[in-house]
């Protein structure tokens, strides 16, 4: 049988027709025989398995992952549960999870451009072919990403394994053996043996940088499953960022509504009886935004908006809850909104009471004629007038999106790094909060001309449309075809609309972006252990070497500053390892 078969770190994608990519003969996780990974306790790490088919077609295919045992100590084990529930989302016990990678077709046609997603002196390297991001879980239905799996001749199929190393301190530092298995029905193919470096700390529970998806209501794709929203809820915080968009978001103050929600804000739900294991065991969720992208949720008379600005604010101060909340007054508005900007501002905070200190967050970067108006700015970019006001008045400054080479891409196209790339950055320069617009745009947007259609993502990567007269010669009588794989971070277990695409998972599916938005916010909590260790200066000048520049000191016309090779990101995070370990004997010997 001829088959290929290699392992590469979780910072590259590789092509389903990249045959000659040069990771294949080594990188960060790969020698050529033996993948090698390290880690700490309550961290998941991530490597990929890539089999290339030869001049037939290969079918039947499985790739399989042992537990992982120290070298020394047998009872030291990193293994799944003997049994595990039905329910995909259910974490408790999933310690090694193995996914397909299922791949869109992006054409040189239709390649993003240069707009909201990158400089065009900036691009990505991977602007068009067959691009992985959807990772199917390996019982899904067969022929549509569940094992077995069928790999076309002379083409790639990867293989995206997760391993969740428990908090639990009875695992002992030292290496870990076990070895991925391919084969070809009941024919063992190939043997890679694994190793992983257990280093001597954990990282923490709580998430500290704050980091928010928006998700739309989905019960449609899932009309026989009722607790969907847990099922999202909890991958999301498995992958450490929180979901926003509930009714709690969008509708006024209502306290049984808020009664119901608490679970998810005290940390209750997140829970082994509620079927979640992992980061943030018993730790809520971090931000609460009050009227999701500018919904009027507090009224328009000055004496209503501020009767319901005290409830929210005494809600959350009799909660003493430890998040971020706001109210998110409006999205992106246009000059000719500062004026009603002002005026909401001043009649919230004309309030006797307790809403007089509400928040107000809008998405732009600072603008002076509403300065006195806002508390928090999520800029697209942020730019050193930005920086400049936030150092001289402590006001939060987040950003969203992405944006090469000021921060990193969110679409498809995009290196897997980028979106790593965000939280080094919020490192380097205090940034505290980042913002991903959407994470499950199954639908087209409003403005396109398909508004509001189901979109098949899993067969079609464009995901973002809009009307533009004068275009037509460039894009067509449909309009502007731009936006590949923007606004998903999810993709549908269920899909009742392209019933072909039907996946046979009662949750959702994550993606490759998702898994490098986890592994950069994991990172950020390598250099906030460093920095609580004592090693400050030594974590910012890691920071400093991942990313020269970025951000206000952006460079217009140049190219990003950050290493788009997956390999480099894993010398940071060992060099962060290193000094954690090194600071803890410190300590110790004190």
């Amino acid at each position: 049988m001829e088959l290929s078969v290699w392992a590469v770190n979780d910072g590259e994608k590789v092509l389903k027709e990249d045959l000659a990519n040069p990771n294949k003969n080594g990188n960060s996780v790969w020698d050529g025989s033996t993948i090698r990974l390290f880690g700490a306790r309550n961290e998941t790490v991530a490597f990929q398995v890539i089999v290339e088919a030869g001049t037939a077609e290969v079918s039947g295919l499985y790739v399989e992952m042992s537990g992982l045992v120290h070298s020394e100590i047998g009872d030291c084990r990193i293994e799944n549960a003997a049994t595990l529930d039905g329910d995909p989302s259910n974490t408790v016990g999933r310690r090694i999870e193995v996914f397909t990678q299922h791949y869109l077709y992006v054409s040189p046609d239709l390649g993003t451009a240069p707009q909201w997603f990158y400089e065009e002196s900036a691009p990505p390297l991977h602007q068009s072919g067959w691009i992985p991001d959807a990772l199917i879980p390996a019982d899904a239905k067969p022929r549509l990403g569940g094992q077995p799996v069928r790999v076309a001749s002379r083409s790639n199929q990867g293989f995206w394994i997760d391993v969740y190393i428990p908090r639990e301190e009875s695992l002992k530092p030292g290496i870990y053996r076990g070895a991925v298995d391919v084969r070809c029905g009941e024919e063992l193919v190939a043997r890679l043996p694994v190793e992983l470096q257990l280093y001597d700390f954990a990282l923490p529970d709580e998430n500290h940088s704050v980091t928010f998806v928006y998700a739309s209501e989905v019960s449609e794709y899932y009309p026989d499953t009722p607790d969907i929203r847990d099922r999202f809820r909890r991958m999301a915080h498995r992958h450490r960022f929180d979901l926003v968009g509930s009714d709690v978001h969008g509708k006024p103050f209502d306290a049984e509504r808020l009664e119901a929600y608490a679970p998810y804000l005290d940390g209750s739900f997140f829970t082994k009886a509620n079927g979640y294991e992992g980061p943030g065991e018993g730790v809520g969720e971090g931000v609460f935004p009050i009227g999701m992208y500018g919904a009027s949720v507090l009224g328009s008379e000055p004496e209503k908006m501020q009767r319901e600005a005290d409830k929210w604010v005494r809600y959350f101060e009799e909660l003493n809850w430890p998040g971020v909340y706001f109210c998110y007054l409006i999205d992106e508005p246009l000059p000719a909104k500062y004026e009603w900007i002002l005026e909401q501002a001043r009649n919230i905070h004309a309030s006797a009471g307790e809403g007089k200190r509400l928040p107000l967050l809008t998405t732009r970067c600072y603008t002076p004629e509403i300065e006195d108006a806002i508390d928090i700015w999520c800029a697209h970019k942020i730019d050193p007038e930005s920086m400049a006001h936030r150092r001289a008045t402590g006001e939060k400054l987040w950003f969203y999106n992405g944006y090469r080479p000021y921060h990193g891409s969110l679409i498809l196209e995009s290196e897997a790094v980028d979106m790593r790339v965000n939280s080094w950055l919020r490192y380097r320069y205090g940034i505290e909060g980042y913002f991903v617009w959407h994470g499950t745009h199954w639908k087209h947007n409003h403005q396109g001309p398909r508004g509001r259609w189901h979109q098949n993502v899993y067969s079609y990567a464009v995901t973002f449309m809009y009307v533009a007269k004068n275009e037509a010669a460039y894009y067509g009588e449909d309009g502007v075809h731009f936006g590949n794989g923007d606004g998903i971070l999810f993709y549908p277990g269920r899909e009742p609309f392209f019933r072909e695409q039907d996946r046979g998972i009662d949750g959702p599916i994550s993606s490759i972006r998702m898994k490098n938005l986890r592994r950069g916010i994991q990172d950020y909590e390598y250099l906030w252990l460093a920095e609580q260790r004592g090693q400050k200066a030594a974590a910012d000048a890691i920071a400093r070497e991942a990313v020269p520049a970025g951000m206000h000191e952006t460079i217009v016309g140049e190219q990003a500053s950050w290493s788009s090779c997956g390999g480099k990101w894993d010398e940071y995070r060992k060099q962060a390892a290193e000094l954690i370990a090194a600071s803890a004997v410190d300590v110790q010997t004190i």
